[in-house]
């Protein structure tokens, strides 16, 4: 990918954030703004909350959503500046500014083929200036649309967690490696590296099994045959028990099934899958897997989990979630402890521009099928967890 610049905010505003359509401004608003000019270059912050209110009193006013843009992009907050773009260009499709604005941004953000379009449009501009940069930029971006996509790719996912209820700690970590293929990067082939072991599980004559106290490796493959976030996959590898379950530790280890993950945030009428920056947002996560294992004997397991609540951002400081989760597993051989529903809040806290999150959860739960040794339907479970997972 070829980087381009990205245009300079201040200079560019002064000269055409009145070139649109006029909005009535009120003699609030026009407080507002001359607040606004005031402390724009000493107090970013408070320039935010200003234009917030702003957004709020005359929302159909582009100069809003522009002004915000630029300001964004002097925080280096890129993918918020988009955002705010996107809604500018709503209001005043032709400005041609934003439009070389927004395919820099596009640009910077590795999504060349839509950055690319704006500048072929902006090439037969009326603008000499513009012209010059949009066949500059283009003349730099020269084939990249056809360009090879990424092919190859590798992640680590580390989820260490302890569970109260068991009175145990959870270590749970696969590698993998592997090549995209398919249409848009749809599909995935690799080879991977799974280990699963908790502290408290116990083998021998009687043995007692928390977790799958396992090492796997094998090869795998998925595809994303729609556009939702819905990917169905197969894994085949040989297996190796952490502790003796009567049994040869040696077994084939066969997955298959399909699994799904989406985020969405909600800020005003605005809907995003990613949290805004330095901004308050309801927010809602859900995660869905069913899938057969050839080491339960070819056991279909089912996993819904809910996450639903109040997401902060915060610069610096990073993510904080509190939220409501609904949580429950379903099997086809009506196993109690594969068959419960759990419910209760937690806290979630993700540093910027690190991939680690931390959790802890309250949860109250019941089994929904059959019962313990010990006759008692319901539970409660105190969980923490920290989840890394890295893609490289």
């Amino acid at each position: 990918m070829k980087n381009l610049h990205i245009v300079s905010s201040a200079c560019v505003l002064v000269v055409s954030s009145f070139v649109h359509a006029q909005v009535e401004v009120t003699p609030e608003a026009y407080a507002l703004w001359s607040e606004y000019y005031q402390i724009e270059n000493n107090d970013l912050e408070k320039a935010n909350e200003i234009l917030q209110k702003l957004s709020l009193k005359t929302p159909q006013d582009s100069k809003v959503w522009k002004t915000w843009a630029y300001l964004e992009l002097r925080k280096k907050n890129n993918s918020q500046a988009l955002t705010y773009i996107d809604r500018a260009l709503t209001l005043n499709p032709e400005d041609e500014e934003l439009l070389l604005q927004k395919a820099y941004l596009l640009n910077a953000a590795q999504r060349d083929p839509e950055a690319l379009e704006i500048f072929k449009r902006l090439q037969h501009s009326s603008n000499p200036e513009t012209v010059e940069k949009a066949q500059q930029a283009v003349k730099n971006l020269s084939g990249t649309e056809r360009s090879s996509p990424k092919t190859s790719f590798s992640d680590i996912y580390f989820s260490p967690s302890f569970e109260g209820r068991y009175d145990t700690a959870i270590l749970p970590l696969k590698l993998r490696y592997g090549r995209y293929w398919g249409e848009e990067n749809r599909g995935q082939v690799y080879g991977f590296a799974n280990v699963n072991r908790d502290t408290r599980s116990t083998g021998g004559a009687r043995p007692e099994i928390i977790d799958q106290n396992a090492a796997i490796l094998g090869v795998g493959a998925n595809y994303r045959p729609w556009e939702w976030p819905i990917y169905l996959y197969l894994e085949v590898g040989g297996s190796y028990d952490l502790i003796d379950l009567n049994r040869d530790k040696f077994r084939e280890s066969i997955n298959f099934g399909l699994a799904g993950y989406q985020e969405w945030y909600w800020h005003n009428t605005e809907t995003t899958h990613t949290p805004k920056q330095n901004q308050n947002q309801y927010f809602a996560e859900l995660y869905g897997n069913a899938a057969s294992y050839s080491r339960e004997d070819y056991n279909v397991i089912g996993d819904l989990r809910l996450r639903t609540g109040w997401n902060m951002n915060r610069d610096h400081f990073g993510n904080v979630q509190a939220y409501l989760k609904l949580h429950t597993i379903n099997d086809s051989n009506n196993e109690f402890y594969n068959n419960l529903a759990e419910l209760g809040p937690g806290i979630a806290w993700q540093p910027e521009n690190f991939p680690i999150k931390l959790r802890v959860e309250q949860m109250y739960g019941k089994y929904i099928n059959g019962a313990p040794v010990s006759g008692k339907r319901t539970f409660d479970n105190t969980r923490v967890e920290l989840t890394y997972y890295w893609s490289f």
